[in-house]
């Protein structure tokens, strides 16, 4: 921060200070947001990690690594309870619900991507969400961020 080493004492003393609040909420930087972010396809993790080497190079490792293990560990524990839960859900049919014909249409598609890419998982012994990680993320310029629904999107 070159404000840290200003000539002018008012500045100086002012950047010091705001590095010291940088510094304490930097560290306790929210996992949870992180989490989100890592699982909204507009950004996944390599986004990221990116805005995290912008922020603070020195520790921007350290703390991909820590959300990279968290995914993994809360990944698992879902995986588990999915796979342990005999009992499957079944969604309402588009009509009961009054969707229009191409929205169920584009659900349809949806749902055959989603078949594929679990059926790509399992032939590459690769779990979903090594799949997801490694697919590239959403375009930015995607006109329809209202309408994308980060939860259905897995």
């Amino acid at each position: 921060m070159a404000s840290i080493k200003d000539e002018d004492t008012l500045i100086r003393d002012m950047a010091e200070r705001m590095m010291i609040k940088f510094e304490k909420y930097w560290s306790d930087y929210s996992v949870v947001l992180a989490l989100g972010a890592v699982l909204d396809p507009r950004i996944k993790l390599t986004s990221l990690e990116y805005m995290y080497e912008k922020v603070d190079p020195l520790t921007s490792t350290i703390k991909t690594n820590e959300i990279k293990q968290k995914l993994y560990t809360l990944f698992e524990m879902y995986r588990r309870l999915h796979t342990s839960s005999s009992t499957t859900s079944q969604t309402p049919s588009s009509i009961t619900r009054g969707e229009s014909s191409s929205h169920a249409l584009t659900k349809s598609l949806f749902n055959d991507l989603k078949a594929h890419k679990q059926q790509l998982a399992t032939e590459t012994g690769k779990s979903q969400l090594d799949v997801y990680l490694d697919e590239a993320s959403v375009d930015l310029s995607y006109q329809n961020f209202d309408d994308l629904n980060v939860l259905q999107w897995w």
